[in-house]
């Protein structure tokens, strides 16, 4: 969450004193309340915002109102301040509830916390109106792809105001169809002679007779500013104003009203003119008066499109044309160096109050970039913490484009957050400059750069387990790392959020998504982390976790308990949900294999005594309802479900074998696809594997038994690479439909390796082609062990752990189709 919050952000603007209620477009909103969303487009000027604002009050709702600027491109920063403002028009804890989500860039956990946000808005019975202001400075897609989200699944009492110059990238011509939008645009923001004779009126500008003000209407076509332009010049004035086209108004602005201002007022305006937010005391400052405050109200009092923002503590900004207008007046009256030097000046003033993101934003828009690029890196532990990364990859992509040479820590930590993020284009361009640097400068074995060439080499790493690419190549990164020795540095206390609400680690970018490896593989990188300098690390703890969820997969459950405790034991000892929850919901699965359904239930219930952030009470309830279904108890699991309700896959899946329990198949088989499509969208494996099984005992209990089998061997195909076992036998609906699949296995399906279905059929007969199916390492192994070596004796050999040798031979034993040392050595006599 970001650091610095500005009230004045998620306030809504005052009224002008003189403002004149529009009855026939607040008639226009009434009639249209029903829509999920109101559009209102024009440019500038037509009073987009004080009309809302104005209906907003005469209507006396709840109002959610957010002022967004440039610096609002960041989805963390944009839905932290739509939450604050959400909170605070509700008087809800709704902020302190969703904060946990607001932590990182990752698509998914964003697409959480917004289905997580309609939920909380959900339980809200006040309605609500959601203002958000000058949208056209949006230009992130993850923002928009968000805000779609957000519109198609606003619940009733909700209503989303949006203001903006142009057209949204919203697919704003569905919402028309589905009648969800209600569009005003400039025509109807136009004032009506009625209209323009009540604000001349409230001007004190009476005297103008009916001809006069037809006139007036005629040439601005009823444009707001134009209107206020013309009351502020002098009468002998308006036809000089007619005669200036709309796109000429900032100087006309200038020349004819602010002109003849007196100079310290023009003075305090253009000295002023770079702020987004007038604060009366930072102004003294860069005005070096002490009568800002006068100087502001005055502005606001004549109606100089000044803005009161804030009424206590006031804080005021400059309408959009004004500040136009003065900074393009600043460009003539100030020589370069002048604004240059004012720049520097007003950036440091901002910084110095701690808005350093808006400090930063001021710098890099007049390419001050000397003076940015310390910042960033300054607050570059800041920004992480906060989630803010999308702030600082758009900063660096700002830079690089101005062809800055950026730092190296900027770049790695670029990297870092790209492959977070799954941006391959962004992060493939940064490590390419890096390398091309190393080629060029050698920074990676200067020594002052040791340490970020260690993480540098460590987010490789990740990138590659992240992507389920060849660990061996993680592993000779690995050893490069640990022969280095430990590089302390101010990222070392940062953690990596591993996971921020996922219900198993297997869904992870650090669970490869599902993409299981083989036990060789995993084994060498778990004892680099557990048995070197890297048994302290975050990471450890949660390659304990994957390695739980990964031999419960492959039915080594000896094993299984061992990495589970150890799992569970760091992640108490970091406080870290995003390890501890997945392992409690793998302890329960594991108990009721076991037929301890009580002690799975006593778990869960002791659990939420303990946990408080809502998103994972969620998936221990979700987790109980499991265990009723397995019990056969669908009114209780029902009663969880419907209180817990969500379109996460985890719920999704559970209500899924509720239907299923409920003899409501057809219905369960509808759910499951959605399931299954977004979850091969989102390439997780796991998912579509669960999906694809429970698809098949739908479809099979409906006598579509060819349909069944079709389905179930491509989740076959899927699994068998992987090795996915229990996901099959967990599911006891799945027996017959096994059953049937395995008489027809050798007559249709010869891709699948045979020795895989070992896993899936206990006491199944030795196959000749088993040894064959061995990885090298396990063909050493077993030949060790028909040699008769001692487990110690052949891990000395072979450079291997006891420990490790133990997850082998329960391997090797499967594939074989034994469950002792003697059997295995006497099918190899044999």
């Amino acid at each position: 969450m970001p650091q610095t919050l500005l009230s004045s952000k998620i306030t809504m603007p005052d009224h002008s004193p003189t403002l004149i209620e529009r009855t026939q477009l607040f008639d226009l909103f009434d009639q249209h309340i029903h829509v999920k969303l109101t559009i209102l487009r024009s440019p500038a000027g037509y009073g987009k915002t004080s009309t809302l604002s104005s209906w907003l009050k005469y209507k006396k709702e709840a109002t959610a109102w957010v002022s967004l600027d440039a610096a609002d491109n960041d989805p963390i920063r944009y839905w932290t301040y739509v939450l604050h403002a959400i909170a605070r028009a509700s008087q809800s804890q709704i902020d302190q509830i969703l904060a946990p989500l607001l932590n990182s860039q990752d698509p998914a956990t964003l697409e959480f916390f917004i289905y997580s946000l309609l939920e909380e808005m959900n339980t809200m019975e006040q309605p609500i109106a959601i203002v958000l202001d000058d949208y056209h400075v949006i230009e992130n897609p993850v923002i928009h792809q968000l805000m779609t989200q957000f519109v198609e699944y606003l619940p009733c009492h909700g209503h989303i105001y949006v203001s903006t110059r142009s057209v949204p990238s919203l697919p704003v011509a569905k919402w028309r169809v589905k009648q969800w939008t209600h569009e005003i645009h400039s025509g109807h923001l136009r004032f009506t002679l009625q209209e323009v004779k009540r604000f001349f009126s409230s001007k004190h500008l009476a005297t103008l007779n009916h001809q006069q003000l037809q006139t007036i209407l005629d040439k601005t076509e009823g444009w707001a500013a134009g209107l206020l332009l013309t009351s502020l010049a002098n009468e002998h004035e308006i036809d000089a104003f007619e005669e200036t086209a709309q796109p000429f108004i900032s100087e006309f602005l200038w020349q004819e009203i602010i002109h003849k201002l007196p100079s310290e007022t023009q003075e305090f305006l253009l000295r002023t003119s770079l702020l987004h937010e007038l604060d009366p005391a930072i102004c003294d400052q860069l005005t070096k008066q002490k009568n800002s405050l006068e100087q502001l109200e005055n502005l606001e009092a004549k109606g100089l499109f000044t803005i009161r923002l804030r009424s206590k503590q006031p804080i005021f900004r400059y309408h959009h044309l004004l500040a136009e207008a003065l900074q393009m007046e600043l460009t003539r009256q100030f020589s370069k160096q002048e604004i240059h030097n004012l720049v520097l000046e007003t950036s440091q003033f901002i910084y110095n109050q701690g808005d350093y993101i808006s400090a930063i934003e001021l710098a890099l828009e007049h390419g001050q970039y000397d003076q940015a690029a310390p910042w960033i890196t300054d607050h570059l532990v800041q920004l992480y913490l906060s989630g803010q990364t999308a702030t600082f990859i758009r900063w660096l992509h700002q830079l690089r484009r101005a062809q800055y040479t950026v730092s190296y820590e900027m770049l790695i930590i670029g990297f870092l957050t790209s492959i977070s993020t799954m941006a391959v284009e962004t992060a493939s361009s940064l490590m390419q400059e890096l390398e091309v640097r190393q080629l060029t400068e050698q920074w990676m074995e200067q020594e002052e750069h040791a340490a970020m060439t260690y993480i540098y080499e460590s987010a490789k790493a990740l990138a590659i387990v992240a992507s389920g690419g060849d660990l061996q190549l993680v592993e000779e990164i690995m050893r490069k790392q640990l022969a280095k020795g430990p590089m302390p540095s101010r990222w070392d206390l940062v953690p990596i959020p591993y996971n921020i609400f996922e219900y198993k680690l297997l869904r992870t970018s650090i669970g490869s998504k599902g993409k299981l490896q083989t036990l060789e593989q995993g084994t060498v990188i778990s004892e680099l982390f557990r048995e070197t300098s890297l048994q302290t690390a975050n990471v450890t703890a949660f390659t304990y976790g994957v390695s739980a969820e990964s031999l419960y997969e492959r039915n080594l459950l000896t094993f299984t308990h061992k990495e589970l405790e150890m799992a569970l034991k760091l992640g108490h000892q970091l406080q870290d949900p995003g390890l501890l929850i997945p392992m409690y919901l793998l302890k329960a699965k594991i108990y009721i294999q076991q037929n301890q359904m009580g002690s799975a239930l006593a778990m869960l219930t002791q659990l939420l005594e303990d946990v408080t952030e809502k998103h994972w009470r969620t998936s221990i309830h979700i987790m109980q309802a499991y265990c009723h279904i397995m019990a056969g108890d669908s009114q209780q699991a029902d009663l969880i479900l419907q209180s817990t309700k969500t379109t996460q896959p985890f719920w999704l899946l559970v209500h899924a074998r509720l239907l299923l329990l409920k003899e409501m198949p057809n219905e369960a088989l509808t759910s499951l696809i959605q399931v299954k499509m977004k979850a091969q969208q989102e390439e997780q494996i796991s998912t579509i594997i669960e999906a694809s099984i429970l698809e098949a005992i739908c479809q099979y209990c409906l006598g579509q038994q060819e349909l069944a089998l079709e389905t179930l061997h491509e989740a076959f195909e899927l699994a068998a690479p992987f090795y996915y076992v229990r996901t099959f036998l967990d599911e006891k609906d799945l027996e017959p439909l096994l059953e049937i699949y395995f008489e027809q296995l050798a007559q249709r399906w010869e891709t699948l390796p045979t020795v895989y279905f070992n896993y899936l059929k206990e006491g199944t007969s030795f196959n000749a082609r088993a040894p064959e199916m061995l990885t090298q390492r396990e063909k050493d192994i077993y030949d060790l062990l028909v040699d008769g070596k001692t487990n110690r004796e052949i891990a000395k050999l072979l450079h291997l752990s006891e420990g490790t040798v133990r997850v082998y031979l329960s391997t090797i034993y499967s594939k074989l189709g034994v469950n002792s040392r003697a059997k295995a050595i006497a099918l190899k006599i044999q």
